[in-house]
């Protein structure tokens, strides 16, 4: 095998800095093309590496985009080359020109019941669902998490027997939970249990109803499982559960798509369908890739996470980064600081997900802790690290020599470069402007997905 590294051309390959472009081919460099990029506001994390990537890229992406600047921006050059656009606003959900509806992403099985072949929802997929939506987030006492997650599966698989497929969404999930612990759901499921006793929903149902003290401990977890609810409840949400045009992950795997979430950097209350977009593409991802002969996605997809551990953690997402690689799924995880990460995720599983970037480009920061981290790795003292010129980067890839190296140069491109003649162009001094700034709103198609 040959260990190809660094390219002489950045077309098709991953920038990390000025004159760095890595081979993107991870079966002849042996890596894993995750990377982890770490910068304070202001370091130039989307201009000397997302942006070039976005622009470079020809494998899909999935990215997110605050205040929508990348899509505005982005849309009409990867729109010439081929790529499909998807613009998914989870700012203004009524504007949003895709939707996404978690409950979607249920399938269905046969099954065997009394000896004659019936239809019902995949068990395993609605249990996933409702770990996503309540993730194990205390690990000295994780009962509660658990009891939460177990109402949640009894009710999602509810809505799912139950109602009209136009009303399968979380909206409706989250009105069911105001429910629990009354009457009028006792009698519900005690409905549904005389019409279908084989009811998956039932059974969940049986477990958290039966327990001893089941008072008590079903109303502390139906508060918990209401509060990671409330996000889903209100009417924007709705809209975007049953928008006409849904996301189709599998999709993203057979041809070129940029798929551009737009998230408001000031108000985070979304960040939880964020992540379980994440983890539910993560999913149909790796499974589209399994049913594939060779096991690989025929087109690779890259998942930029900026603000990666901001808000909400992704279940079980250390096991999953060590995963995706044989399947060409990568993914970019953009961080301000390594106790971002540690907080989020705890100690034990941030390492795990750090220690599975091959590749760390440090754009420089104040945080002390990662400055030693940042230190170890390059020999150099946390002074050195901390007092670095705001210019430089250090790039660390597996196999490789530790290099400072200067940050990539936006200008290098025709749309960003102030001295192209005949073009809508940017100046050097407006391009934090853009991404920092509002432009004028542009109005582009509906895209359906097939």
């Amino acid at each position: 095998m040959k260990n190809n590294v660094f390219m002489n051309k950045r077309l098709h390959n991953r920038i990390l800095a000025q004159d760095k472009y890595i081979n993107n081919n991870t079966w002849e460099t042996g890596l894993n093309n995750n990377d982890l990029i770490i910068g304070v506001s202001g370091a130039g994390k989307t201009r000397s590496y997302v942006i070039p990537n976005i622009m470079e890229s020809d494998n899909s992406i999935i990215v997110v985009d605050t205040k929508n600047q990348l899509y505005k921006k982005l849309e009409p050059e990867l729109k010439s080359r081929g790529f499909l656009i998807w613009n998914l606003n989870l700012a203004n959900m009524r504007d949003s020109a895709i939707g996404y509806n978690p409950l979607n992403y249920i399938g269905k099985e046969q099954v065997m019941v009394d000896g004659k072949k019936v239809t019902r929802y995949n068990s395993q997929d609605i249990e996933m669902l409702a770990q996503n939506i309540c993730p194990l987030e205390c690990m000295k006492d994780p009962f509660w998490d658990y009891a939460a997650a177990m109402q949640a599966s009894t009710l999602i698989a509810y809505i799912l027997e139950a109602l009209p497929e136009n009303e399968h969404h979380l909206g409706k999930v989250a009105r069911l939970q105001e429910l629990l612990g009354t009457d009028t759901l006792d009698v519900l499921m005690e409905e549904w249990e005389l019409l279908h006793p084989e009811s998956f929903a039932v059974k969940k149902w049986h477990l958290f109803k039966d327990t001893k003290a089941a008072d008590k401990t079903n109303a502390s977890a139906a508060f918990i499982l209401g509060e990671k609810l409330s996000p889903f409840s209100n009417p924007e949400c709705e809209q975007l559960f049953i928008h006409k045009f849904q996301v189709d992950f599998k999709y993203m795997g057979t041809r070129p798509t940029a798929l551009f979430i737009n998230v408001s950097d000031s108000n985070r209350a979304n960040d939880r369908l964020l992540n379980l977009l994440y983890a539910q593409a993560l999913h149909e991802l790796c499974e589209f890739a399994d049913s594939q002969d060779d096991g690989r996605l025929p087109v690779p997809v890259r998942f930029i996470m900026d603000d990666f551990a901001s808000n909400a953690v992704i279940p079980d997402f250390d096991k999953i980064i060590s995963v995706i690689r044989s399947r060409e799924i990568y993914v970019s995880l953009i961080l301000q600081s390594l106790t971002q990460l540690d907080s989020m995720y705890g100690e034990q599983r941030a390492k795990t997900i750090i220690n599975n970037c091959d590749t760390c480009l440090y754009l420089g920061g104040q945080d002390v802790n990662t400055a030693k981290y940042i230190s170890i790795k390059a020999n150099k003292t946390a002074d050195n690290i901390l007092n670095m010129p705001v210019g430089d980067a250090w790039l660390f890839v597996r196999g490789q020599k530790p290099q400072q190296v200067t940050k990539f140069r936006l200008e290098q491109y025709d749309l960003f470069n102030p001295e192209t003649k005949n073009k809508k162009v940017l100046t050097q001094e407006n391009i934090d402007e853009l991404f920092g700034g509002d432009l004028e709103e542009e109005d582009f198609p509906i895209l359906e997905t097939v």
